[in-house]
């Protein structure tokens, strides 16, 4: 991966190899400045890869999506597909609202059918 090509080298019982433990992050001036971000609206079952295919043109560039929007575990930071959600709520709801499988998901709407249980996050 060429995210880590540039970390260093460190050695491990005797193996060098790269030190994954580093974290980077952006300097304050490039997280401050609005100009330096775009928006980009996640559409439905993307993955980061996804959005650093779209967006930048290869999947390469994973790593900066994530880094700039502050991403270390993709798996629970980044936006669930419907699908995924739902079954999110059916797990974590059921015993709460007293209904099972797809009411669950109902009950977490509003009269608009608008889910008062939010899981966004602007990437």
């Amino acid at each position: 991966m060429k995210y880590f090509q540039n970390f260093p080298t460190i050695d491990y019982e005797g193996v060098q190899v790269k030190d994954i433990t580093r974290r980077n992050s952006f300097t304050s001036f490039v997280t401050a400045n609005p100009m330096i971000h775009l928006p980009y609206t996640i559409k439905e079952g993307y993955k980061p890869e996804d959005v650093a295919n779209a967006y930048y043109g290869s999947t390469d560039f994973t790593w900066l999506v994530m880094m700039s929007n502050n991403i270390i575990d993709p798996y629970h930071q980044w936006p669930m597909a419907e699908a995924d959600f739902n079954a999110y709520l059916v797990d974590k709801y059921s015993e709460q609202s007293g209904k099972i499988g797809d009411e669950v998901v109902e009950w977490t709407k509003d009269d608009n059918g608008d889910n008062i249980i939010y899981y966004y996050r602007e990437v």
